[in-house]
């Protein structure tokens, strides 16, 4: 789904995950990014795991200061999208894992409107040297709120998303240290450019039913 940042504005190329706190950002089918949400349930996007797909997840681990890719995995033994509408964004996916990992984040269904974020996504930075690396990036721009697509952050220098293979990451609204979950990753607003792209995100709050009760039956 991604690229890199291009301008001084924003982080070159993301910047490396430097927080223990991000080692619940797991790495879905060496394709995609997802969260760990519940105690064994992954929140990703629904194209990462199309047609019945299922495969595994990549736990990270933190290691001389920063969250690096390890050799555990954890097989998806189920998963579970909403019901179409036009009316919210269904490109959202919670895969059931086969082992508790008690690592979730919190998700919430407070506003983001005019607040800062951030996000997080496995991937290549730009000339592929370095493959399958975390990288985390804050947005200097607010998010905002569009009712037909999603949680929209406005990129000034047309980047694309944070690392190639972002799809389904997770996007965060933080406290001083404590963050939730608020969307996922899921594309590039309408009327993007090369020189003014829009990230859009999968707001949690429009499928908040679908979640809360899939996480109770099945991730709990």
């Amino acid at each position: 789904m991604a690229w890199v940042p291009l301008a001084a504005q924003a982080i070159v190329n993301g910047r490396f995950a430097t927080s223990p706190y991000l080692t619940g950002v797991v790495k879905v089918n060496d394709d995609c990014t997802g969260a760990l949400i519940g105690n064994k349930c992954v929140l990703t996007a629904h194209h990462c795991l199309a047609r019945g797909r299922k495969g595994e997840i990549m736990i990270p681990e933190y290691k001389s200061s920063v969250v690096i890719e390890s050799t555990k995995k954890s097989t998806i033994v189920e998963t579970f999208s909403p019901e179409y509408s036009d009316k919210r964004c269904y490109d959202m996916e919670i895969a059931v894992l086969a082992e508790i990992h008690n690592r979730g984040y919190n998700l919430t269904r407070a506003s983001v409107q005019g607040r800062s974020v951030g996000a997080a996504g496995w991937g290549f930075v730009g000339d592929y040297t370095i493959p399958k690396t975390l990288q985390f990036i804050q947005y200097t721009e607010k998010a905002k709120v569009v009712a037909s697509e999603g949680v929209v952050v406005s990129v000034p220098d047309g980047a694309s998303g944070i690392a190639f293979r972002d799809s389904g990451g997770p996007l965060f609204v933080c406290n001083g240290d404590k963050c939730n979950i608020v969307a996922v990753a899921n594309g590039k607003a309408k009327g993007s450019t090369l020189m003014n792209a829009s990230h859009v995100w999968c707001d949690v709050r429009s499928n908040w039913d679908w979640i809360a009760d899939t996480v109770k039956a099945h991730c709990m």
